[in-house]
């Protein structure tokens, strides 16, 4: 109670002065008044937060930073990908521009492709048309040529398998060229199937008999036409081997090397006296059991030497082997025989004839005489039955004119 009674009297004791001022204040002017009542407003008490209210206020504070830093943190990172996103999508729109620029190439040159494949097209048309025209004007003049001639479709045809026969036939006795006669032969033998003559079977059975043996020899052919030109310049290299000429000429007056000339006088007479008596005669170092030529005689030894190559020449064109050998081996035998004067022309001549002693001719070239024989046959087969095919053709001509005018 005391206690009571205490609090009691200082609340008194405060209450006293608030008394006073509110009787000064209630006599006071109204704007007096509204001042001091805002002066007797009591401050507010300042509230004070514990430990564990700062410690949780601290911690919600680091985790609003952390929350901030990672939102920040996420912010950027989508930024970086968003830029990614946007180079990506820049870089994809010009290989997308590219491709269509390419594109667009392509179909500019598809077109242009187009438009010359069609105006070949065209052009082969035209050409398969002119073509057709070629041959209808073709075949009636054929037709105003057999009337006016008499001359027939398989006349023409028989002429020229007779002329590749001929020539076949030539350039296997002439050249022994077996491809080249084959080629004729195949030819000819193309030109009569397409007579579509049924009496022509026996010349093309003749034909295909011989383009067999043609085959045969063409397999084992040989460069005919290049030892043909070894030989033929192998004789104009006879001249060059040395072979002295029997001249009585005077060669100029020349001193020596390292040798004075004479001016005049007897010493001058006597130096040209030697040099004359000196160009009289010739020697050469050869050795023992070997003929010595005169020189004279040495012209008919080149002349000898060049006949033999051109007989080997002969005999190549005739694929004569024996002749041939025989031919290249004499002309060797004399070169080493008889001329001494061992030069590099010399052993070159002597090296290119063993070389081409070493070649292999072919054996003899066969005949065509069966396509020969056959063509003739066919000829005078032919001859008869044109005679006979149009006198039918008369005979008809008339029956149907009989009976057009009956």
């Amino acid at each position: 109670m005391t206690e009571q009674n205490q609090d009691e009297n200082k609340q008194n004791e405060n209450n006293q002065p608030d008394t006073a001022t509110s009787a000064v204040a209630s006599t006071a002017p109204p704007s007096v008044q509204e001042k001091i009542k805002r002066a007797e407003k009591p401050a507010p008490a300042k509230a004070r937060l514990g430990w564990g209210a700062r410690s949780l206020l601290l911690l919600s504070l680091l985790l609003a930073a952390a929350a901030a830093g990672l939102v920040g943190y996420q912010f950027y990172v989508t930024q970086q990908e968003k830029l990614q996103i946007l180079a990506d999508r820049e870089e994809l729109n010009r290989t997308l521009q590219a491709r269509a620029h390419r594109l667009e190439q392509l179909e500019s040159g598809l077109t242009q492709l187009t438009n010359q494949l069609k105006q070949e097209r065209e052009a082969l048309k035209s050409a398969n048309q002119s073509r057709e025209l070629l041959q209808s004007r073709i075949a009636v003049l054929e037709k105003d040529i057999a009337a006016i001639s008499g001359a027939h479709r398989i006349d023409w045809m028989l002429r020229e398998v007779e002329h590749f026969i001929t020539v076949a036939e030539q350039r296997l006795t002439l050249l022994g060229d077996a491809a080249g006669a084959l080629a004729l032969l195949q030819e000819a033998d193309d030109i009569v199937r397409a007579m579509q003559e049924p009496g022509a079977r026996p010349l093309r059975e003749a034909l295909v008999r011989d383009i067999h043996k043609l085959k045969l020899a063409a397999e084992t052919n040989i460069d005919v036409e290049g030892i043909f030109l070894r030989l033929s310049d192998l004789s104009d290299r006879v001249v060059k081997l040395g072979i002295p000429s029997f001249e009585l000429k005077q060669e100029p007056l020349e001193p020596a090397p390292g040798e004075a000339l004479p001016e005049e006088g007897m010493a001058l007479f006597w130096y040209r006296f030697k040099k004359f008596l000196g160009s009289l005669y010739d020697y050469q170092k050869h050795p023992k059991g070997r003929p010595i030529t005169l020189t004279e005689d040495r012209e008919f030894l080149a002349r000898n030497v060049i006949m033999l190559l051109q007989q080997a020449q002969l005999a190549l064109l005739r694929g004569d082997s024996e002749a041939y050998r025989v031919s290249l081996t004499g002309a060797r035998e004399r070169v080493e025989m008889y001329i001494h004067q061992q030069t590099g022309e010399t052993r070159f001549f002597v090296t290119e004839i063993s070389e081409l002693l070493q070649v292999k001719l072919r054996p003899p070239m066969p005949t065509i005489e069966e396509s020969i024989r056959g063509v003739r046959v066919f000829r005078d087969y032919w001859n008869k039955e044109k005679l006979i095919r149009e006198q039918q053709v008369q005979k008809l001509e008339q029956r149907s004119r009989q009976e057009n005018a009956q």
